[in-house]
């Protein structure tokens, strides 16, 4: 009982900074530095719970470092204009796909108008490339596609610039 109670209290101090996990020892030049109580060396303990207790408080110590990681500060803006623009636009390709099914639509008409004005500078060259199929204009499809990808690839979970904003990459 009394070395798990001395493996909890080196435990406490290895959160304040002075546990060395290399040595497998209390360091008390820098435990005198932030006001704790000197332990004696770890080597009381089984060499098994010293090694566990080192690799636990070792990965908890670097786990939120790697989260904290400095990134370059044209990424948070870059983001938080992306984000919402490629959403946005995802929508209105969305919009256009479902207006394309009712083709005596007047797209000149109000809300119909809302989808119309910013996609259609990109779909009228991508018709000229990818042509109507079977009476069905697919390039809002393409379109889609592309906006999806594009939000996948640097703002999904895996994206480059969410890798580059946790970790820093």
């Amino acid at each position: 009982m009394k070395s798990l109670a001395y493996l909890i209290l080196v435990a406490a101090h290895a959160k304040v900074g002075a546990f060395s996990p290399v040595s497998s020892l209390v360091d008390r030049h820098y435990s005198s530095n932030v006001n704790s109580v000197n332990f004696p060396p770890l080597h009381y303990a089984s060499p098994d719970v010293a090694a566990s207790l080192s690799a636990a408080v070792v990965s908890a110590s670097t786990s939120s470092a790697v989260m904290l990681a400095e990134t370059d500060p044209w990424v948070v803006p870059l983001q938080s204009v992306l984000d919402p623009l490629l959403n946005l636009l995802s929508f209105a390709m969305l919009c256009r796909i479902v207006i394309s099914w009712y083709p005596n639509t007047n797209l000149s008409t109000l809300p119909y108008s809302l989808a119309v004005w910013p996609t259609e500078p990109l779909l009228r060259p991508t018709r000229a490339v990818v042509p109507p199929a079977f009476g069905v204009d697919i390039s809002p499809m393409v379109w889609l596609g592309i906006f999806t990808f594009l939000h996948e690839i640097l703002l999904g979970q895996q994206g480059l610039l969410t890798l580059k904003l946790k970790y820093g990459i």
